[in-house]
């Protein structure tokens, strides 16, 4: 977990170390084995219904973040082809572990970017999850492998603000563990425990 120890204001190599690399392989596989075990089981009708008519249905939390993970694979690449931005560093406010905890606290409602908003963009619920597990098991492959100089570039984040790309593949995972809180709320209210 020496990942989780690291702080905006140390000066870090731009290539990942040995500990950064597992913990988020590590990280990304454990938030998509959670998603996966929350609605293992559950019939379509479950995955489908709403505890309240603005509130979101399971099925509608996956094709979300499905979408999100599309966005997150575009904005890395888009990053990638530019140059560093070792000057932006210094606006980085939050460490790893931080970042993680904000992301999985439901206590702090957000509001979805309008791009990533369900929609019905998936033939249904069993594509969405498909397409979330595929680009997630690309994401770690990518992190598993990559000697790109994930923190020397720097993304803003809507919920966070600005954070080095790793951190940005960081978030992925931890908006994932958001979204599986979401939907344990979703099951306890329809009485669907394990």
């Amino acid at each position: 977990m020496e990942a989780l120890s690291l702080y905006h204001r140390e000066v870090l190599p731009s290539s990942l170390t040995r500990g950064e690399r597992e913990f988020a392989c590590e990280y990304l596989a454990f938030t998509k084995n959670l998603l996966l075990d929350s609605i293992a089981g559950l019939s379509r009708a479950a995955m489908d219904a709403r505890t309240e008519p603005d509130r979101w249905s399971m099925a509608e939390n996956i094709e979300h973040l499905a979408l999100a993970g599309d966005i997150t694979w575009k904005i890395l690449h888009e990053l990638l082809g530019k140059g560093p931005t070792p000057e932006r560093r210094e606006q980085i406010r939050m460490s790893i572990k931080k970042i993680i905890c904000i992301m999985s606290d439901r206590s702090r409602k957000c509001t979805s970017l309008s791009g990533l908003l369900p929609s019905g963009r998936f033939a249904d619920t069993a594509a969405a999850l498909a397409h979330f597990v595929e680009q997630r098991d690309r994401l770690i492959d990518y992190v598993r492998h990559t000697e790109d100089g994930l923190k020397d570039r720097h993304a803003f984040h809507p919920f966070v603000g600005t954070v080095n790309l790793f951190q940005f593949l960081l978030l992925e995972g931890a908006h994932t563990a958001r979204h599986v809180l979401q939907i344990e709320e979703i099951k306890s209210e329809f009485g669907l425990w394990d």
